[in-house]
């Protein structure tokens, strides 16, 4: 199963070609959201008929272009030079800069993966497989909790002459960690990060990223459907706070700790479809405490252990549509070692079963 987009191995091609076609028609009208380019320019820099790019851009009935006019669209709009001429022109690939190569090879490869989604070919397997990376070029939001007002420093008091607005953002190791990850994955989506109690309708159209436990911290608990993910958070009455409830096994996932001190939290990367889009995906980064959501995210984007973890969540997501990990979280004073999910120690609960 592919984790991206939610265009599987049991899908048809026609969702994937139909996905296709759009990110193609919004790389035309919005790429250069204050200079679309017209479908008889483009036709013209291609030079094809203005039929032909109205056939690839048709969602309820497309066709597929050959992967070479793939190449055209990705070195097309990797450089806003495309469109300064007198009429629009397609450069060639030795007069691109190499942050336009950078763009145009990274377009390319979002473009044959989803083209090979659509031919039930596996075109690009590394990046099809990557469940940061979301071939359908749709925008992306993290929805990341807000800190309570006791917990803010005077830098988030928007009088203060040093303000700064990440002041009130709970979670920030994991949300830079996560936003950059995000950006080098997605070069050409719209990426955003936005506070639990600020989100919009629009918002909610992306794939969507729940950073933390927005439920406590500003009202965004309602971005998970109950019925989804099969784990709930609870508040109890003793020192530890919060644990990890499973819903149908019953039983407490609890961090631990030793003379006051906190040596094993307990963080939770789960995954669903988006229920205001079905095509696109929700996600869930939580922990008990902060370093249980740090470890979340960094299961997967860790350079070393990220693709082994990977290679063990593709298990569960080829089940299921729902999926995720409970997993123990050890802390070493201030470094948070990435969890192995290989080893069945660190996880906790995960389903499907």
């Amino acid at each position: 199963m592919s984790v991206t987009g939610w265009a599987t191995t049991r899908d048809t091609g026609a969702l994937a070609s139909a996905q296709l076609a759009a990110r193609l028609r919004a790389l035309r009208r919005s790429h250069w959201p204050d200079r679309p380019v017209r479908q008889a320019e483009l036709a013209a820099a291609f030079d094809v008929s203005p039929s032909s790019i109205s056939s690839w851009e048709k969602t309820d009935a497309p066709t597929l272009p050959p992967e070479h006019r793939l190449d055209m669209y990705a070195r097309f709009f990797a450089t806003r030079r495309s469109v300064l001429g007198a009429s629009p022109s397609l450069l060639a690939d030795s007069t691109l800069t190499d942050d336009e190569s950078t763009l145009r090879d990274a377009l390319y490869r979002e473009l044959m993966a989803q083209h090979g989604l659509a031919t039930g070919l596996d075109a690009q397997p590394d990046d099809i497989d990557d469940f940061w990376t979301f071939a359908d070029g749709g925008p992306i939001r993290v929805v990341c909790g807000v800190l309570d007002e006791a917990e803010r420093g005077p830098s988030a008091d928007a009088a203060s002459p040093h303000y700064v607005e990440l002041g009130a953002y709970a979670d920030l190791d994991a949300l830079f960690e996560l936003s950059g990850h995000l950006r080098m994955r997605n070069p050409s989506s719209d990426v955003r990060v936005v506070r639990a109690d600020r989100y919009d309708a629009e918002d909610l159209q992306a794939h969507v990223v729940l950073l933390g436990n927005p439920a406590r911290r500003g009202g965004g608990g309602g971005l998970v459907v109950e019925e989804s993910i099969p784990v709930r958070r609870r508040t109890v009455d003793d020192a530890v706070g919060d644990v990890f409830e499973p819903v149908h096994d019953g039983g407490e996932l609890r961090p631990r700790f030793s003379d006051g001190r906190l040596v094993e939290d307990v963080g939770m990367f789960a995954r669903t479809r988006n229920p205001w889009y079905s095509t696109r995906t929700l996600t869930v980064c939580s922990g008990l405490y902060t370093r249980g959501v740090y470890a979340a995210v960094r299961c997967l984007t860790d350079a070393g252990l990220g693709e082994e973890n990977a290679h063990y969540l593709r298990g569960l997501a080829a089940r299921a549509d729902t999926f995720g990990v409970v997993m123990r979280v050890r802390t070493a004073d201030h470094i948070v070692p990435t969890p192995d999910l290989r080893d069945p120690r660190n996880r906790l609960f995960e389903f499907p079963a």
